[in-house]
């Protein structure tokens, strides 16, 4: 594929940084931070714009918490001012990389987010007889910043946008999680290779999705199977054909390896569609969509912390009720769930 050039004036416009700065601050508009930029926002983003053209500009430190929904993830957010940054990244480099995307890759993608997927999941479900679900073992933490930084050398030559890109890149890594060999490393090769991207990053996100994008394309145009989804680090291939589908968990795993992946040990299996395929929260059934138990049994938790809140202080529900009605949305949006929604409502009286 052509590489792209001349980027980095475009990321460094004036107009280019006033649209990421807008864009940063959606649904953060009333966070102190957001609202301390807004104050000063002509001379923080001619600050932005001077150390961009002068090459200067360093990612800051990432502000890290915990979140156990339902495991445990840690959460790195970059300081306000680099939000702004990545977004006038993204902008720019966005569309080149989305070119090289198939239709069927999904998250973060404008018109490709978790409704797409699931519409599609629900399609081939129907379809198909069998499919192949198979999960990626700490995704993002183990993405190799070598082989990613190569992945954009072959769509982008603008040299100082790919600085750019290696200062983000680089300025996280996992130092944890379990060390990947591959055929012809050392035994301290491992330790040598930086991994790792920051979930919490919008640049995370985009770089996962091209990470994995020359796998989609192998699966979609050398195994030819019947149909494929991948949202993030979770696939799901489809066959009226077990054997293949056997076949095919074999070439993906050799592919994984190749991208110095390991596949999740207990999340890769055939099974029939008429056991029920869970993916985004639901399962879905050739006749049928049903709410995983595992989140309704969550959200169960959750309504009755609502409760014990509210009994204890009515004034908080302007903060309660967006978490539950959010829950309901999402429980909605197949309608033979809405029987779901009611029997919450009986059994929990606010």
């Amino acid at each position: 594929m052509k590489r792209t050039g001349n980027l980095y004036e475009k990321i460094c416009a004036w107009d280019n940084l006033e649209r990421a700065a807008s864009r940063a601050r959606k649904g953060k508009r009333y966070r102190r931070y957001a609202e301390d930029f807004e104050l000063k926002r002509e001379s923080k983003l001619a600050h932005l714009h001077a150390q961009l053209l002068a090459g200067s500009w360093r990612p800051g430190p990432y502000t890290t918490f915990t979140i156990h929904d339902p495991k445990e993830r840690l959460i790195c957010a970059p300081s306000y001012p680099d939000r702004v940054v990545h977004h006038a990244l993204c902008n720019i480099i966005a569309p080149i990389l989305e070119r090289t995307f198939i239709d069927h890759s999904y998250s973060c993608r404008v018109g490709l987010g978790t409704g797409a997927a699931r519409t599609r999941c629900r399609s081939l479900v129907r379809q198909y007889s069998h499919v192949l679900k198979l999960d990626v073992r700490r995704y993002f933490p183990s993405i190799d910043h070598a082989i990613l930084k190569d992945k954009l050398v072959r769509l982008i030559k603008c040299r100082p946008t790919l600085r750019l890109c290696d200062a983000i890149i680089d300025s996280w890594s996992d130092v944890g999680g379990q060390p990947v060999w591959q055929d012809g490393d050392s035994l301290l090769t491992p330790a040598g290779r930086a991994h790792g991207l920051p979930i919490g990053a919008l640049t995370s996100q985009l770089f996962a999705n091209l990470y994995l994008s020359r796998l989609d394309h192998h699966i979609q145009e050398r195994l030819k199977l019947g149909g494929y989804i991948r949202y993030t680090d979770d696939l799901l291939l489809f066959s009226n054909d077990k054997r293949k589908l056997h076949q095919a968990m074999a070439d993906v795993k050799g592919e994984l390896r190749a991208e110095r992946l390991l596949p999740h040990p207990t999340k890769c299996r055939v099974h029939a569609c008429r056991e029920g395929v869970p993916f985004l929260g639901f399962r879905y059934w050739p006749d049928r969509v049903r709410v995983l138990k595992a989140n309704r049994l969550r959200f169960e938790k959750r309504l009755r912390g609502f409760r014990r809140t509210l009994q204890g202080d009515r004034s908080q529900l302007p903060q309660v009720w967006p978490s539950m009605f959010g829950w309901f949305q999402f429980v909605r949006e197949y309608p033979a769930n809405e029987g779901l929604v009611m029997s919450e409502c009986r059994h929990h009286s606010f």
